[in-house]
């Protein structure tokens, strides 16, 4: 198997949390394929190390799991490759201490995004989980998981086939810890995850926004018995016209009464200049001087005894 510096991985891990999911589902879950791993197990002498896979609840097809049962101090020591599509490293530890644990395997198949909904994301696989618990009772059920983790290398997990989506986004790992929160990683190799604790682990890719549709301008004609908004565009667009035909034409009258009023105290002003300079008098040569006199009279004077035959 690949190996990998724990240093490296562990430095490459970079969490993005998001809000957590609803975790009282897919925790009901865990409770009952626990149950279901657990009958796997022989009633006489069940063997040490050895994988006994497990039938899933006949509501669930296309689950499956499996039950796999060790002692604490190999587990520690050696590690377990190829339990399934987890390769689990030495170095693990488990708390509380026991004796000999089982790790129960868990492939959610088609159900992973019904009990691990991921909004705006892609599963490219399954949901496989991993959990441990006590191995002093065979036929327990609803038992608490032990806190299971791996301090120096972590637990690769290897998806042998992914689904395609060529919408041009990078996956990544997507990691349910047992408490409701989610992370994320990168994907090591195309197809490997890893992870230092217990849970479930899957492959996701982001789904590429759908293009906006072309807006389509409606026809007032053709507006069919649709809602208002139509009939409310209308409505503003002819409202507009009005007042804007309105505002002109009373920009236009003003315009004519401001020209009228300019041209009227330009008159006024004429006419009061020509009072106040008054009438000029005819200059006339009287002797060597020259004195003004007054225009003739238009009519004649007349004597009475002119009147007279």
């Amino acid at each position: 198997m690949i190996s990998f510096p724990s240093f490296l991985l562990i430095s490459t891990i970079l969490f993005t949390k998001i809000p957590p999911f609803t975790s009282q589902s897919s925790r009901f879950l865990d409770s009952i394929l626990q149950d279901h791993a657990f009958r796997a197990f022989p009633h006489h002498r069940p063997k040490t190390g050895v994988i006994y896979d497990g039938n899933a609840p006949s509501n669930l097809t296309g689950t499956s799991v499996s039950a796999l049962r060790l002692r604490t101090g190999s587990l520690r020591k050696r590690g377990f490759k190829g339990y399934k599509e987890f390769d689990i490293p030495k170095g693990i530890i488990e708390n509380p201490y026991v004796k000999r644990v089982i790790l129960v395997y868990q492939n959610l198949g088609n159900w992973s995004s019904v009990y691990y909904p991921l909004p705006g994301f892609f599963y490219l696989s399954p949901v496989v989980g991993l959990l441990a618990y006590n191995a002093v009772n065979l036929t327990g059920q609803d038992l608490p998981e032990l806190d299971l983790r791996a301090p120096e290398d972590p637990i690769l997990i290897k998806f042998e086939s992914l689904s395609v989506l060529g919408n041009g986004s990078s996956p990544v790992c997507v990691f349910f810890d047992l408490f409701g929160g989610v992370a994320f990683d990168h994907v090591i190799n195309g197809s490997f995850c890893s992870i230092l604790t217990q849970g479930h682990v899957g492959i996701v890719v982001e789904n590429s926004p759908a293009p906006a549709p072309a807006r389509v301008p409606e026809d007032p004609i053709a507006g069919g018995g649709g809602g208002g908004g139509g009939r409310r565009g209308k409505g503003w667009w002819v409202g507009g016209s009005v007042a804007g035909g309105v505002l002109m034409a009373a920009l236009v009258v003003v315009l004519v009464l401001w020209v009228r009023w300019c041209r009227g105290t330009r008159r006024m002003e004429k006419m009061r200049d020509a009072a106040e300079r008054g009438v000029p008098l005819t200059v006339a040569a009287v002797g060597r001087a020259e004195v003004p006199v007054a225009m003739a009279t238009r009519t004649k004077p007349v004597l009475e005894t002119e009147y007279v035959t």
